[in-house]
């Protein structure tokens, strides 16, 4: 059996029910949820898209207004802070206030990701489940190694539940609660599967007073309590409040985080021991530099002399001929045009992988 890294996009969470980035704004301010909102992060988005974008979210025609991307918006909060610079009214810090409004509004934006997916998600198809049911089945699922650029934690609640399996969880770090009293503790087990999220999850809960990452496996759907009640969210140890620890997909990433350093590391390991690499819902865009890098260092750097097979995964009903050429154009620019651009979509990969990955 080859080893293949299975590597998942946000088409492969768009097939269960999830926005793209470019739907993201759109779904959240016209919910029912923000329309009827007053709390004090939905005001402060509301008054940032207004006097950033000149976008009126509270009156406008939200379902025709041409939003920024989310990578956009939330890589321009990013950079800022980064630089350590502000935008007129959206300080990175304020002493006579002691605001840092744009620190604020970096999070909410997180937040409001995090709200969309919960909702949209409630009801997925468990495409994800029928994935690793599959590989589990064929006796493949120990050869395989997920990666996966989305926040959502589909592929992380199919590969807990089968933590009962013998099956061990592997995401590439230690968090702290691994070994808590009463919390989630790691036996031995038959076999680890890894699954490395370079940009992040939304179950990570970072103490930036104590530099320690907790986890909450054992809760279902797409958000923890991090999302749910960000407030109440503090650190056990010292009350600071926890942070998300997710990148967003911009050219600018800020890759300091020790945690982050490491599933980098590890990602990149693993990357040069697979022989294939199989991309479900992933269009290879172009800020996604860092991602590329990675690529190309398994293609090169490799362990073994053996050629470096890739297959895509990404196709659907919708989709225009001149999306899906421009998108093989840029994988087999990249890569090499050996590159085996398929006509399946995720759904049909996961009622079959075996005849895609033998």
């Amino acid at each position: 059996m080859i080893n293949t890294a299975i590597f998942l996009g946000a088409g492969a969470s768009k097939a269960e029910g999830a926005p793209l980035q470019g739907e993201l704004f759109r779904d959240y301010f016209s919910s029912n949820h923000f329309r009827s909102s007053n709390d004090s992060m939905d005001r402060e988005l509301a008054t940032f898209f207004m006097l950033m974008f000149g976008i009126d979210v509270d009156n406008g025609d939200i379902l025709n207004t041409n939003f920024p991307t989310f990578e956009e918006v939330l890589g321009l909060t990013d950079l800022a802070i980064l630089r350590k610079e502000s935008f007129r009214n959206f300080d990175i810090e304020n002493r006579a206030t002691n605001s840092g409004r744009l620190r604020f509004i970096a999070q909410y934006l997180v937040f409001l990701v995090a709200k969309v997916l919960d909702s949209k998600l409630q009801l997925s198809k468990n495409i994800h489940g029928k994935l690793v049911r599959n590989l589990k089945n064929a006796d493949a699922l120990k050869n395989v190694t997920f990666i996966s650029t989305n926040y959502d934690i589909l592929i992380d609640n199919v590969l807990t539940e089968l933590y009962n399996e013998n099956i061990d969880l592997d995401y590439g770090i230690e968090f702290r609660n691994f070994e808590r009293h009463g919390d989630w503790k790691r036996p031995r087990r038959e076999f680890q599967v890894s699954l490395f999220k370079p940009h992040g999850s939304l179950n990570w809960l970072f103490c930036p007073t104590c530099n320690e990452l907790e986890i909450t496996p054992k809760e279902k759907g797409v958000v923890t309590r991090l999302i749910s009640d960000f407030t109440q969210a503090s650190c056990p140890e010292c009350q600071s409040i926890y942070m998300p620890l997710i990148v967003p997909p911009t050219f600018y990433k800020d890759l300091n985080n020790a945690f982050l350093s490491s599933i980098w590391n590890q990602t990149d390991k693993a990357l040069r021991k697979v022989d294939h690499i199989v991309f479900c819902g992933y269009s290879f865009p172009d800020a996604d530099i860092h991602i590329k890098y990675l690529l190309k260092r398994a293609q090169t750097n490799r362990n073994n002399r053996n050629t470096l097979k890739f297959t895509v995964i990404n196709n659907f009903k919708e989709k225009l001929p001149m999306v899906r050429d421009e998108e093989e154009y840029r994988y087999k620019r990249f890569l090499g045009p050996a590159v085996n651009y398929s006509s399946l979509s995720f759904e049909q990969f996961a009622d079959n992988p075996m005849a895609v990955i033998r």
